[in-house]
């Protein structure tokens, strides 16, 4: 089960700002002064009082969900004290904006539709560890029967797991410190100081446990040991960059996982001395986790950057500086907020660490404490728990309306507007996002991609009045494929989740039977599993069956046995393979078959493609284009992976009589175009801010532009 953790990178880049404020290092300076050299070198001071929203925007909302159940999430990353560096660009304070919500659908949202519709399982262990182990008997929910008994000076055996290698270890540790809420146990060898451990407990009892569960929750208590105490264990080679994690397996049995400690607790490395104990980076690294524990128990398969902004939002709370992701966003405005990076592959989670943060807070300040805990509170996921929240309070806005002023919040952060908290942040001061391009002279003509639900800022410099002519790609698709025919099954994808597909078949007219059908996967290798499976006996019990295709291998004991995992066709871009699963075992008898997908905690890849379904020897042949021919799909969707590509276009003007936010009318062809209201000489910024708004896809989407005199 994949754990989420907190990550050091961001020490790097404060010891960086540290050196350049300081002067020490000229090399240093002039590396950072490169960073920010797209930031206006002073500040946005708008003469007038007012920004004036022009609303020529009607991108397509998304389709009301229906409700489904729960879920949860990833990794962390942040750097203690880290601040964005001087002379960040603020508009003039005291304005005041007119509020108009985006405009009702276009017609065609077919695809978006499906989407809405497939509620996508929770993940249970226990009753899949039962389902598809039948071995192993009674399993547990709660390993003791009685309260454990420990007192200072103890040792224990723990399971402890290496983020960059993925490898187990098993450590003994001492426990020093029993206090309200904690253990604290530490690897033996490992030196801490105990007037720090003791400090640092004080504070989790007094401020943070109470904290955070009166936001966010309550975790699961007495939970799988029966003990309402939560282990805290300080090892050694956790990872290079991880500070702490938590792991929702530790919540089961060793039955059901063979590297489950079989409590409440999560893990800080004794590495790094920014995570030492009694250090208020050590302290935010609680509160973050403690938020995860909390969430696995109130909504299990949350969307990986819902949980994390959380993880981020629990350590300003409890007023620690989360200080340093908000920095590396800014750098990279261009990432997916609803997405979340696999560092599995080799990928950068800081700048996500960043924006799911920023968001939080920026919800948080805009909408305050009681429509924040309902966003925690909702079964729903994702942008869909925003949307019904909003609904439930009855907010006009949506998820898509708040991200279009967050982007342009994320410029101008300036608070004071009216409708308070629009346009800006008043919990914290974050940085300008870095331009992508800045045009000077006109006619000017780009193309470029841009991520789903990521932002490209485009700055406008020069003089005269300007025309923006627009066009971006019309559909996009779920996953970087095309069904073999028109349509084909995809296994959906999400955090914590476990989707089926399952259908009965009579085979007791054969004495052999084999399956055969193309498969198309991208999966996290290791972590995330697909199976093809059988059984006899109306579903309580199955044989998971092997394939060409199918592999053993179990690194981190996610697997319930032989299946898919990583990228179909061996190499790094999935390929569509041909696969062929025996089932003679299952002759003489009427089977449900099932293709099942089940996702760990965090991370989450664009899943499986099924086509040309087929058992020859009773004539079973299925092209994907009869509809869903007796198939029972529960997460599964049948699709021309054709997804409606929405677009977010937003033209900013900085003057000195005002602000105007002007929004594009994006046609369903992906055209539109606008105009610039003042002249540029009469402007001190205009930026052009584009984004791509399909759901469910992590395939970035091309655009060009044309700006020219008018």
């Amino acid at each position: 089960m994949k754990t989420q953790n907190r990550n050091l990178l961001f020490v790097v880049i404060a010891a960086a700002l540290l050196l350049c404020c300081c002067g020490a290092i000229v090399f240093g300076a002039a590396a950072v002064y490169f960073m920010w050299v797209d930031s206006p070198s002073s500040p946005i001071t708008s003469g007038g009082p007012i920004i004036v929203v022009t609303q020529v925007v009607t991108p397509l909302p998304p389709p009301v969900r229906t409700p489904g159940p729960a879920m949860t999430q990833p990794e962390r990353t942040r750097i203690p004290g880290a601040q964005p560096p001087s002379g960040t660009a603020t508009p003039g304070a005291g304005a005041q904006a007119t509020v108009t919500p985006f405009g009702p659908a276009p017609a065609d949202a077919s695809t978006e539709a499906l989407l809405a519709q497939a509620v996508i399982p929770a993940r249970d262990l226990r009753a899949l560890a039962l389902r598809l182990k039948p071995n192993l008997g009674d399993v547990p929910i709660v390993v003791n029967a009685t309260p454990p008994s420990f007192k200072v000076g103890d040792t224990a055996r723990f399971w402890v797991s290496n983020t960059d290698t993925d490898e187990h270890r098993q450590i003994t540790a001492e426990l020093r410190l029993i206090s309200t809420h904690l253990y604290m146990w530490v690897e033996q060898g490992v030196r801490l100081d105990q007037r720090d451990l003791e400090k640092s407990a004080e504070r989790f009892d007094r401020q943070t446990y109470p904290t955070n569960r009166e936001f966010f929750g309550s975790e699961w208590t007495p939970g799988v040991d029966n003990d309402p105490r939560l282990t805290i264990l300080h090892s050694r080679g956790l990872g290079k960059r991880t500070a702490g994690y938590y792991s929702s397996a530790d919540q089961y049995s060793q039955l059901i996982n063979p590297y489950s400690n079989e409590r409440e607790m999560f893990y800080i490395s004794a590495d790094s001395n920014n995570a030492r104990p009694g250090s208020a980076f050590y302290d935010g690294t609680l509160a973050h986790e403690f938020q995860h524990m909390i969430h696995w128990n109130n909504d299990r398969n949350e969307d990986s950057w819902v949980n994390e902004g959380m993880s981020e939002l629990a350590s300003l709370l409890n007023g620690f500086d989360p200080g340093g992701a908000e920095i590396a966003y800014s750098r990279e405005p261009d990432t997916q907020l609803t997405t979340w990076a696999d560092p599995g592959d080799g990928e950068d989670n800081s700048a996500h660490y960043g924006a799911s943060y920023l968001f939080m807070t920026y919800f948080l300040d805009r909408f305050g404490e009681e429509l924040t805990k309902a966003v925690v509170a909702s079964p729903e996921n994702g942008a869909a728990g925003f949307d019904d929240a909003l609904a439930r309070s009855g907010r006009p806005e949506r998820f898509d309306d708040i991200f279009a002023d967050w982007v342009v919040a994320n410029y101008l952060d300036q608070p004071d507007t009216e409708p308070t908290g629009r346009f800006g942040y008043s919990a914290i001061d974050p940085p300008q996002p870095a331009m992508v391009e800045t045009h000077r002279r006109f006619p000017v003509s780009a193309s470029a991609q841009v991520s789903q639900y990521g932002a490209d800022y485009i700055r406008l410099r020069g003089n005269g009045k300007l025309d923006v002519v627009f066009s971006g790609q019309a559909t996009t698709t779920l996953v970087d494929t095309q069904p073999r025919g028109v349509h084909a099954w995809w296994s959906n994808r999400g955090d914590d989740s476990d989707a089926t597909l399952t259908r009965a078949f009579d085979l007791r007219r054969v004495s052999t039977a084999t399956l055969s059908f193309s498969l198309w996967y991208h999966l996290e290798d290791g972590w995330d599993y697909a199976y093809v499976m059988a059984s006899s006996d109306g579903g309580k019990r199955w044989q998971i069956l092997p394939g060409a295709h199918t592999t053993d291998k179990n690194p981190v004991g996610n697997a319930f046995g032989v299946g898919w995992t990583g990228v179909s066709g061996g190499g790094k871009t999935p390929q569509w393979v041909q696969e062929q699963v025996d089932l003679s075992a299952f002759a003489d008898q009427e089977i449900l078959l099932r293709f099942e997908y089940v996702t760990d905690d965090a991370v989450n890849k664009p899943g499986l493609m099924l086509d040309d379904i087929s058992i020859p020897a009773i004539g079973y042949v299925d092209d994907g284009e009869r509809g869903m021919a007796g198939w029972e799909g529960a997460g599964w969707v049948l699709t021309n992976n054709r997804l409606a590509q929405r677009w977010l276009v937003q033209l900013l003007e900085v003057g000195r009589r005002g602000i105007v936010v002007q929004r594009m009318d994006v046609g369903g062809d992906g055209k539109g175009r606008l105009s610039l209201q003042s002249d540029l000489t009469d402007l001190q910024a205009a930026v052009l801010i584009i984004s791509a708004l399909a759901p469910a896809t992590t395939e970035a989407a091309t655009y060009n532009y044309t700006i020219a005199p008018r």
